[in-house]
């Protein structure tokens, strides 16, 4: 086992955690062959867990006055009916695609053959479809 880098174990110690007995076994091989060799490993784990143990302590509070306003912002916005103005770009953008394709089908049609373009690719590919 190769021992691993320490952005590779910055990673996984972000993704797993500080306690290295919950990382998968392959994982864990490299961080401790890492941790033997780095100091700064080590500081980072002792930092990860030192955090950890920090929220671990800590409890969820109930903020009454903050949980009620966004309670009642969400709700209002919820209950808040769709108005003509809230569709009016649609139906610009609506009636500007239409007038596009009818501007698009009145033009008058350029000829009846392939273009120049479709000409010249045809004589550069010796005859053969290029599509």
């Amino acid at each position: 086992m190769t021992p691993e880098s320490l952005e590779e174990f910055l990673d996984r110690l972000d993704l797993y955690g500080g306690n290295l007995e919950t990382w998968p076994d392959e994982a864990r091989d490299a961080a401790q062959a890492l941790l033997s060799a780095s100091p700064e490993a080590r500081a980072h784990l002792s930092a990860m867990r030192r955090a950890e143990a920090t929220l671990a302590q800590t409890r969820a509070t109930h903020a009454k006055g903050v949980d009620d306003l966004t309670f009642r912002v969400m709700q209002m916005a919820q209950a808040r009916p769709h108005t003509a103005i809230r569709r009016l770009p649609w139906a610009v953008a609506g009636m500007m695609a239409l007038a596009a394709g009818l501007y698009v089908g009145a033009l008058p049609r350029m000829s009846e053959g392939p273009s120049e373009i479709v000409t010249a690719a045809l004589d550069q590919s010796g005859g053969h479809d290029v599509w």
